[in-house]
């Protein structure tokens, strides 16, 4: 628990901050820094794209610093921008391929090949089974689009549906595969899951 000492040195210093006090600033981003990389590190488990993350919300405190009010929490205020941010990184990832390979080789390149090799076959097996959990018909659209790469117009006409069907489908299996993963799979797989299915989850 914050004793008043420390909730008062604290709002001193978002005082500070206020009028542009880079002393401050830097006060503020040592106190926090290691805290907010690992809590950001437990979802993007890249180290340097956490530190990426993390220089961005710092670099958004000091632009919005003259809004800061310093009665209010600002822990909390700084958690919730560095949720906000990691939203936004995964929803970019959803548009951007680019990014996503990106993101895999840092991912690769921050575990060790053994324990790599182990998080796929992880990843592999929560993955099949959710899918094997469908129903047969929505099974059948998932693997249709997903394995072989065909467009829900492709799978409308193969299996003689509408395409508003097969978007259906699609959507139903994402809802329940991913809740599979949120119960059955740890925060590594999860996370192989979002980079993966990035688009379907956010669109």
């Amino acid at each position: 628990m914050t004793t008043s000492t420390e909730t008062y040195h604290e709002q001193t210093v978002l005082v500070k901050l206020q009028q542009g006090d880079s002393d401050a600033f830097l006060a503020l981003y040592n106190h926090y820094h290691s805290a907010l990389y690992h809590y950001i590190l437990r979802f993007v488990k890249s180290p340097a794209i956490a530190e990426d993350v993390l220089q961005d919300v710092f670099l958004k405190i000091w632009e919005i610093k003259d809004r800061i009010n310093p009665e209010l929490s600002f822990k909390a205020y700084l958690y919730r921008i560095c949720r906000n941010s990691v939203f936004k990184l995964l929803k970019k990832m959803a548009v951007d391929e680019n990014l996503r390979v990106e993101v895999m080789q840092q991912l690769t390149q921050s575990v060790a090949d053994a324990d790599l090799k182990l998080l796929w076959q992880q990843y592999e097996s929560i993955l099949q089974t959710a899918i094997n959990n469908l129903s047969p018909q929505r099974q059948k659209v998932f693997r249709l689009c997903r394995e072989e790469g065909k467009t829900y117009d492709q799978v409308a006409n193969e299996l003689g549906i509408s395409r508003n069907t097969v978007k259906e489908h699609m959507v139903l299996a994402m809802k329940l595969i991913k809740e599979h993963f949120e119960q059955y799979g740890d925060a590594s797989t999860s996370y192989l899951f979002m980079i993966t299915f990035a688009s379907e989850i956010f669109f």
